[in-house]
Formats: C-alpha cells, sequence, structure tokens
C-alpha cells in the first residue's frame, strides 16, 4: 500500500523544487506529483532538466503526475495552438521525468461545455504523440465540469483511449458528486485520485478560499464510504496528497510533508483491513 502514495507538491508549493523532492523521499513517499510552474522556475535559474532528473532518481521516487493545463477548453480558435504548444511542453517535460500522467483542469466559466470534448480529444492526440495520458480533474469551483457525471460524459465523448479522470476527494464532495456516480465509472477511466480533506466551514468558504483544507482523516469528509467504494471499484492507482491551504503554506515544509504522510498511512492501514463503514471519518 505504501507503495501507492503520492506527494503533490501543492501541499509546500513555496519550497524550492529541489526541497520538495528530498522532503517527499524522507518522509517515505515513493511517488511525486509536480508542476510545470515549479519545474521552468528552477530551469530559469540554471538547473538543467537531467538535474532534475537526477534529483529525482536519487531520491527514489517516480513522478506520479505533472501539473497543469488550463486554458485548452475556453481558448478562442485563434490563440488555442498556443495552448496545444503548452501541452506539448508539458508532455515533453513529463516525458523526460518518467512521468505518464498529465493533468488537465476544465474552464471555471459557463459556456464552454459544448466544445469541451473536442478540445479535450485534441490535448489528448498531442500526448499520445508522448505515450502519456491526460487525466481531466474536475474542481468544485468550475462553471459546468464540476462533478464526476459531467466530467465522466465529456471524457467518454472525447473517446480517447489515453483520456481518463482525477478523483479529487475535496472537489468530490464539494461539487455535489455522489457514491452512487461511482458505479457508473469505469476503474479504467480513474487515472489518479487526490486526497484532502474539509475544515468544518460553510460551502461558501470552501469555494473561495485555500485555508480550508486539511490532511486526510482529519476533517468532515466520509473517507470510509469513498474508498471503500473505489476499493470495489478495484482502483489500484496511486494516492496523492493534495493539500491547497495558504496557511500551511507558511508552516515548516518539513512538518507538513511528516504530518501528511502519516494521514495517508493511517488511512491507507484502515482501508487494507476494512469493509465498508468501517474506516475512520468524521
Amino acid at each position: 500500500m505504501r507503495s501507492r502514495f503520492c506527494l503533490n507538491t501543492a501541499t509546500i508549493k513555496k519550497a524550492p523544487l529541489e526541497q520538495q523532492i528530498r522532503l517527499a523521499s524522507s518522509a517515505g513517499f515513493q511517488r511525486i506529483g509536480l508542476w510545470l510552474d515549479d519545474i521552468e522556475e528552477t530551469l530559469k535559474g540554471g538547473t538543467s532538466l537531467e538535474t532534475i532528473s537526477m534529483w529525482i532518481q536519487n531520491a527514489g521516487l517516480k513522478v506520479e503526475e505533472l501539473c497543469f493545463l488550463g486554458g485548452w477548453q475556453e481558448a478562442e480558435e485563434e490563440t488555442f495552438p498556443v495552448v496545444l504548444q503548452t501541452a506539448r511542453q508539458l508532455c515533453r517535460v513529463a516525458s523526460l521525468l518518467h512521468c505518464d500522467i498529465v493533468v488537465a483542469v476544465p474552464s471555471l466559466h459557463c459556456g464552454s461545455v459544448a466544445h469541451g470534448p473536442a478540445r479535450f480529444r485534441s490535448v489528448c492526440e498531442v500526448a499520445s504523440e508522448y505515450r502519456l495520458r491526460v487525466a481531466l480533474e474536475f474542481p468544485a469551483v468550475a462553471a459546468e465540469v464540476k462533478d464526476l457525471p459531467t466530467a465522466m460524459k465529456l471524457v467518454s465523448e472525447a473517446g480517447c483511449e489515453n483520456g481518463g479522470l482525477v478523483l479529487d476527494s475535496f472537489h468530490f464532495h464539494l461539487g455535489g458528486s455522489r457514491l452512487e456516480d461511482l458505479n457508473e465509472a469505469s476503474v479504467k477511466k480513474i487515472f489518479l485520485v487526490h486526497l484532502s480533506d474539509a475544515m468544518a466551514v460553510s460551502p461558501e468558504k470552501l469555494r473561495i478560499h485555500h485555508d480550508f483544507r486539511t490532511f486526510p482523516g482529519e476533517g468532515t469528509l466520509d473517507f470510509a464510504s469513498l474508498l471503500e467504494r473505489l476499493k470495489r471499484l478495484g482502483y489500484e492507482g496511486a494516492l496523492s496528497l493534495e493539500v491547497w491551504n495558504q496557511q500551511m503554506l507558511k508552516d515548516d515544509p518539513w512538518a507538513v510533508v511528516q504530518h501528511g504522510f502519516e494521514s495517508v498511512v493511517k488511512l491507507g492501514n484502515a482501508w487494507g483491513r476494512s469493509k465498508e463503514g468501517s474506516l475512520p471519518s468524521r
């Protein structure tokens, strides 16, 4: 089970890239989710991509996901080729870092859902040139593609073998997805699961602020039912800790990563020995 735990470095976004990699490995994670902007900032500082790859290799980590591609759904026709260039750069870096999943996020605004499948197909075609998969994350703050049924429909209509989903526990809850929706999902299309919990505040605050997410198992979400349902579906992919919290970013990143690893280990241990309903939840 521990080999499936991943640290998405959004959790410690303000730490330098080399430190992100070192801390993830030191805490016990075997997989890491990186961000293209962090990599590009490091490259601008004079570090080569080969050196970054060596940092990852020396840390004994696998890059599970590279984040993220936005703008593809809502771009005007004349600017969409620029978005595809960004997609190509994302895929090129992912390939060189031996990562096979790139994450795409939909438009946060209304009016783009109709041509979403065609645009997603174009992104997947770029990724296929690099033999990569594209995982669509459906954030609760999106205007249209904010729940599992809508995201599944978009991916299905795109019709790409290398197109699938990121299921984020926080967004799954806040966006109105239901456990029953997973009955219609193919486990082959769930490429990745993100884990974070929600503090006991109003949905309005959860949508607006990046201050009310917390470590899985320490908030209000029913991880028992969600993870057990994924278990029954046969999901065997990575479990990626991604806790966006602006306040937490001010804390010691080592303490954050340690705490985060302990939280996913506790959750994973309970999941491994559970029957439905026996996982810790609040």
